[in-house]
């Protein structure tokens, strides 16, 4: 790989893991997925990029478990979220 086009994109990963903790501590339920799903999108591909680079094999199986987890963490979020909403909605008369 390129020295120049590695150095870019750890530098644009780099942007938007900051984008997603920006929007991961903002209020808002709908801030906070996308922060969340942001910063496991780049932390993932961060890490094949530089699996890739040094010749890391491990590296590709934690990206893989990251990506999981994520996905998995945002329904589970949703799910509580979603919960609570709808515990709210009906009020004792």
């Amino acid at each position: 790989m390129n020295f120049i086009v590695w150095l870019f994109a750890i530098i644009a990963l780099s942007f938007s893991a900051l984008v997603g903790l920006r929007l991961a501590f903002k209020k808002g339920t709908a801030n906070v997925l996308i922060g969340e799903s942001l910063l496991t999108a780049v932390i993932g591909t961060l890490l094949v990029v530089i699996s890739q680079k040094y010749n890391i094999a491990f590296a590709n199986n934690i990206a893989l478990a990251i990506f999981i987890c994520g996905v998995v963490g945002a329904f589970a979020f949703c799910k509580v979220i979603g919960e609570n909403n709808g515990s709210k909605a009906k009020h004792p008369n």
